[in-house]
């Protein structure tokens, strides 16, 4: 009894696929669903190896490059009698922002809040698609937890304060109210400090895997590494989704040696950003973590061999037929 983790390769973006070993069977996870692109990619993936249908689908959070490939998802993918859905979202969707849609309108040119424009659309039309699949909805909050056999999951992140402070934004209210204009908007919002990671971010959902009671992985999203030393307090675990890509935001040397992963995964692809951070590459190393991209970046070393793919770690469970295992050394940034 045990579990598969599949690392999809989604570019740059988020797909796992959780298979856990059941009393009446296999049970199936997917977490986030990378790109709108990849949607297709990871519906054949999990059309293949969760056959049986998807027993639980999780945006961790959202971000394009976790829920843009969900609605293909949740319109054509084999789901079981009972599935659910569960969304990092909080009821000010529904009671605020959802009202407002048309006022957002008017402020959709402005990066600082096309991401309130785009979830509230993103959330309308993921809960739409699970409502027409019979699928149960529910909000991921720290404390809840689901268990199969010999697997438990528990949500460790967001708390309710932190799903509330991801979507406040008191200056769009205040911008909305005083029917301020848009290019003057604009200005007042360049200037604004960004944080070195958002509220948002830190909201997502973390989940962590436990077998015969042992904490085993660590599903991180993109929280941040202040969040993460929150919420873990002070575990290790053998299996690392290193968040947000392998950016620095996520980890620090102090939490990669708290956790000592064995195996640390990095979904990433071609981006502007330099992740997986050569710094965060370094850390893992110096902990004798096993490190996988999901596809070589420019920011990889280029003595690096290893160009990636459809990763599964098995956690207790044998691999799938067919399946061999990774050779570490393929990879320059292994110990």
């Amino acid at each position: 009894m045990g579990l598969l983790i599949d690392m999809i390769d989604v570019g740059q973006g988020d797909s796992f696929l959780l298979t856990i070993d059941g009393p009446h069977g296999e049970v199936c996870v997917l977490i986030d669903a990378g790109l709108p692109d990849a949607g297709s990619k990871v519906l054949n993936y999990v059309s293949k190896y969760a056959s049986s249908g998807l027993d639980m689908v999780v945006a961790t959070h959202i971000d394009n490059d976790h829920v843009g490939g969900m609605a293909t998802i949740l319109t054509h993918a084999s789901l079981k009698d009972r599935s659910f859905l569960v969304l990092n979202v909080t009821p000010v969707i529904a009671q605020h922002w959802t009202p407002a849609r048309k006022s957002l309108e008017r402020y959709k040119g402005i990066v600082s809040f096309k991401r309130v424009i785009e979830a509230v659309d993103t959330v309308k039309t993921l809960s739409a698609l699970a409502n027409q699949r019979g699928m149960t909805i529910n909000t991921g909050l720290q404390g809840q937890y689901w268990t199969c056999g010999d697997v438990r999951l528990d949500v460790l992140n967001p708390t309710k304060d932190r799903l509330a402070a991801a979507w406040e934004e008191s200056r769009l209210d205040r911008y909305i109210q005083g029917n301020w204009e848009p290019g003057l908007v604009s200005i007042m919002e360049s200037v604004a400090e960004a944080p070195s990671t958002s509220p948002e971010n830190d909201s997502s959902i973390v989940i962590e895997v436990s077998v015969n009671g042992i904490a085993r992985a660590l599903m991180t999203s993109d929280a941040g590494a202040a969040v993460l030393k929150e919420v873990t307090a002070g575990k290790s675990y053998s299996f690392l989704k290193v968040p947000h890509h392998g950016s620095d935001t996520g980890l620090d040397e102090e939490l990669i040696q708290q956790i000592s992963p064995q195996n640390a995964a990095i979904p990433v692809g071609d981006n502007p950003h330099g992740h997986p951070s050569l710094e965060i590459l370094e850390m893992l190393k110096s902990v004798g973590a096993r490190t996988y991209c999901s596809s070589k970046t420019k920011n990889c070393r280029k003595s690096c061999t290893f160009k990636g793919g459809n990763i599964s770690f098995p956690l207790g469970k044998p691999t799938r037929a067919g399946w061999l295992s990774i050779d570490k050394t393929l990879c320059a940034n292994n110990p």
